[in-house]
């Protein structure tokens, strides 16, 4: 197979390889996201291999809820208040709406068959009785079989793009080209394409996530998080019980400082909660002018420019555990305050020889 070196900014078919931030202000597109990665745990290096593709007629359907913290965006849950209850009634879900403002709705239960999907007979319907619910036809839009060539194992994807890698490791080699052809979509989708991409570096933690102390984690003051440093984007993601934040970082700089602020935000109010840190090395091509074609039920616009982007992705991760109920930490351990000698009362208050400790306090 023919291959040639290929400018970042020009995509294969004439089409330009934008930024993906572009794609959030540009004109109405259909999107198609294809994604290669690996991920690993800092804690054994051992790695994972990530593929997906997914096709929607309106890049508008993708969007998400998010605030922004500083260079941190944090993806909001919805909370839905109900007769000054927190939560909705029997037979809903909280859930956004397109302005992003949390509502109760019904949700559809009706058993329907294989390739098809419950649906409300009257749009906005409050009852939410078997009378209100249908089954219809579930719509189809995809780019068809996809196929790769320079990947590190054989790619073939078929819709709807379900597939469990094997083995481990990443499906590329740093900084290559990647080829991916569809065949296009069979009622409704993408045109046939060819594209070609370059793959992104492997992005290493340095020091290690894992050697994060506790105490650093769950401290006071922001968390210096440091890597190899590169020449495409790198984003830390902190994510815990209250939820979790992505923020860009700058990749040449090799280290960026999670705020205390963020971390609070996605962490759980209760005490012995949990956070996970991942920082992942990501290279995103948008190639754009591709063509789509067919017809949607029940109205959905299917736009006729599609984007594809085309990311590669390198990922490193590591969860910490804080202290259960009743225990602080102290350098990187969780102690009890109250009968801890060595940390009486407060982290390094140690009581006299023949001393314990009670209540906080030293005893003899």
């Amino acid at each position: 197979m023919d291959s040639a070196p290929v400018d970042p900014s020009v995509g294969a078919n004439g089409g330009d390889a934008a930024d993906a931030d572009e794609a959030e202000s540009a004109s109405p597109h259909a999107l198609g996201t294809i994604i290669l990665g690996e991920s690993r745990a800092s804690a054994t290096g051992d790695s994972n291999p990530l593929i997906s593709a997914s096709f929607v007629p309106d890049a508008k359907l993708v969007k998400s809820c998010t605030k922004k913290l500083g260079a941190c965006e944090i993806t909001e849950t919805p909370k839905c208040t109900t007769g000054g209850v927190q939560g909705c009634g029997s037979g809903e879900v909280c859930t956004f709406d397109d302005e992003c403002t949390a509502k109760c709705v019904k949700v559809c239960t009706k058993s329907c068959s294989a390739g098809e999907v419950c649906t409300f007979s009257k749009k906005g319907s409050s009852k939410g009785t078997e009378d209100d619910m249908t089954c219809t036809k579930k719509d189809r839009f995809d780019a068809g079989a996809l196929a790769f060539a320079g990947t590190t194992q054989a790619i073939t994807l078929f819709p709807p793009y379900s597939i469990t890698p094997n083995g481990n490791g990443a499906p590329f080699l740093a900084r290559t080209e990647i080829r991916v052809q569809a065949t296009g979509g069979a009622s409704a989708g993408f045109e046939k394409f060819d594209e070609k991409f370059t793959s992104t570096t492997f992005l290493e933690t340095d020091p290690p996530l894992r050697e994060l102390s506790r105490g650093t984690v769950f401290g006071s003051g922001a968390v210096t998080i440091g890597w190899v440093p590169g020449e495409d984007k790198v984003y830390v993601q902190a994510s815990g019980l209250g939820g979790s934040a992505r923020c860009l970082a700058d990749d040449a700089s090799g280290t960026f400082d999670l705020p205390r602020a963020v971390i609070r935000e996605v962490s759980s109010d209760s005490e012995g909660g949990s956070l996970s840190i991942s920082v992942t090395r990501e290279r995103r091509e948008v190639h754009k002018n591709k063509k789509t074609f067919g017809e949607l039920s029940g109205g959905q616009t299917i736009q006729p420019e599609g984007w594809i982007e085309l990311v590669t992705q390198s990922t490193e991760s590591h969860s910490f555990a804080s202290c259960g109920t009743g225990a602080t930490i102290c350098g990187d351990q969780c102690v009890s305050l109250q009968t801890d000698a060595k940390n009486c009362g407060a982290c390094g208050n140690v009581c006299p020889t023949s001393y314990y400790c009670s209540a906080g306090s030293c005893r003899y």
